[in-house]
């Protein structure tokens, strides 16, 4: 065991240990004996030596600080390039973790789908079949009626099952084939609840995007109260698209379709026709379209259920139409009132894009002033006219308004947009393409291209602005080789045809319209 000496330090054995203590006064005996004067010389020496040392590499410690810089910079790159990589690590796993979550989202849907249609094996209509002979005998309804009526409800349990398994087609449609309409019997009461229920029922079943019923249609039957009261609850939840009552006898349908608009967030159209409205009515239905539809609803058909010539009634629906996309006004006498009404609509372009007037007794008059309307609206692309009065007077005017060939800067004032349907003959394809900008240079073409010399009318581009000439440059380097598509409209304004570029090699259609346009233009001389 060691121990503590007289002086102080620890006596180890100096073959005991790595480090053996040395006492103070052995060291001094051991050291060279050196003056103080010879400690300064060498404390001023190593002084000196260190400050040469310095000196000497004065320029390295330079060129360490102009290496900073670029070091720090190499720093950030890596720093930066290991982010990004840990970034686009992370965005990858993300990217998996959303496609596992998915998938798994998608089999908790099957599991869930196969649970409900488990159900449904286990699942009977309980509603007892009605023979023909009931409706003939008991209720003195023809046979035509009674097999009408076995039509009716063999459609109505078929809906049924279909729902049950979540498979119902696209559209229901719960209409009676007949002249007459399909009366109310107590004994359809049980009918009617397997359908309701069904309906609720296949709420319960999850769907895709695109998944559910696209139209739920009552047609030509009637509903009484404890009817509506059946389906009500269900059809403000259910995922439809589309809602048509038509023709029905019941106790207040307009209610019924009102609240369903203003609670079902999935309802995007509605159709009502063959009922008619009154003033208060067609008030209601618009006020719940306007002040409760979900911002999808977008389409609106009113066929044959209100005067069309009222100019309240009119006004009404117009005020609604400004936050639709399509709007249906068929066969509702729709007289100068209503049509001066509809275009001034028009005129004010809303952003309405198709507006269908079928079989409205529309004339001349109503033709000319849905003409004026047009030029000023640039959202409307479809507009319906079948099966009215229009002669070849309104024709003409609607056809000025999509194909104005008086001149250039006419053609480029018309609408290019409205595919007018419904004249005879058609003038539909005066704007066939989904894009203005191509119809109008369709029909640019056309007017240039109209010309029994060459290939060019160079009376249209007489007047014409030199800034504009890369610009018809340009639009003649686009020329296919074909004759103009919309020659027959130009021919039957001015009795001219246009040019038949069919002759030409489409090859050499593009240097041949620059030779023509610099001819006829820029070095008149050559002509």
């Amino acid at each position: 065991m060691s121990s503590i000496g007289s002086n102080g330090n620890e006596d180890r054995p100096d073959s005991g240990g790595i480090t053996g203590s040395v006492s103070v006064a052995e060291a001094s005996r051991k050291r060279p004996f050196k003056s103080l004067s010879q400690d300064v010389v060498s404390s001023n020496t190593y002084s000196r030596g260190n400050n040469n040392i310095m000196g000497s590499s004065g320029s390295y410690g330079d060129q360490i600080n102009e290496s900073i810089p670029e070091v720090e910079s190499m720093v950030r790159r890596m720093v930066s390039t290991a982010t990004q990589n840990m970034q686009n690590r992370m965005d990858s796993l993300q990217t998996q973790i959303d496609e596992l979550n998915k998938r798994n989202q998608q089999l908790e849907v099957k599991v869930k789908n196969l649970t409900l249609k488990t159900e449904y094996n286990g699942w009977l209509y309980s509603a007892e079949d009605i023979p023909a002979s009931y409706w003939i005998v008991e209720r003195g309804f023809s046979e035509e009626y009674a097999e009408n009526m076995v039509e009716f409800l063999r459609k109505m349990k078929e809906y049924t099952h279909q729902l049950r398994q979540g498979e119902p087609p696209a559209t229901i449609m719960l209409n009676f084939m007949n002249d007459n309409k399909m009366l109310h019997d107590d004994i359809l009461l049980p009918h009617w609840k397997e359908l309701a229920d069904a309906l609720k029922q296949y709420q319960n079943f999850d769907y895709r995007e695109d998944y559910g019923i696209g139209f739920f249609r009552f047609d030509y039957v009637q509903l009484q109260q404890e009817v509506l009261d059946m389906f009500a609850p269900v059809l403000k939840k259910i995922h439809i698209q589309g809602l048509g009552l038509g023709g029905n006898i019941g106790s207040d349908m307009v209610t019924f379709m009102s609240d369903i608009i203003q609670i079902n967030p999935h309802i995007e159209k509605i159709g009502w026709r063959d009922q008619f409205l009154s003033a208060d009515e067609m008030r209601q239905l618009c006020n719940s379209i306007k002040n409760g539809a979900s911002s999808s609803f977008n389409c609106l058909a009113v066929d044959n259920s209100f005067d069309g010539n009222n100019l309240q009634m009119m006004q009404t629906i117009l005020d609604v139409s400004h936050q639709l996309e399509i709007l249906n006004l068929n066969n509702n006498g729709i007289g100068n009132v209503g049509t001066d009404l509809i275009a001034n609509f028009l005129a004010s372009n809303p952003t309405l894009g198709a507006l269908c007037l079928k079989d409205n007794d529309l004339g001349d008059t109503d033709s000319t002033l849905l003409a004026n309307a047009l030029k000023s609206n640039t959202h409307l692309g479809r507009l319906d006219l079948n099966d009215n009065d229009i002669t070849s007077v309104g024709r003409q005017a609607l056809l000025e308004t999509v194909f104005n060939v008086s001149s250039l800067n006419s053609c480029a004032a018309s609408n290019h947009k409205c595919s007018i349907h419904g004249l005879t003959p058609e003038i539909s394809d005066t704007n066939m393409y989904e894009h203005p900008s191509d119809n109008r240079a369709m029909k640019t073409f056309t007017i240039l291209s109209a010309t029994d010399e060459g290939f060019f009318n160079m009376n249209c581009l007489g007047d014409v602005s030199y800034k504009v000439i890369p610009h018809v440059l340009r639009l003649a380097q686009l020329f296919d080789g074909e004759t103009p598509e919309f020659s027959d409209f130009y021919f039957e304004q001015t009795g001219q045809r246009s040019a038949d570029w069919s002759q030409l090699n489409k090859d050499i259609v593009p240097i041949t319209s620059m030779f023509e346009l610099l001819r006829g233009w820029a070095v008149p001389s050559l002509s």
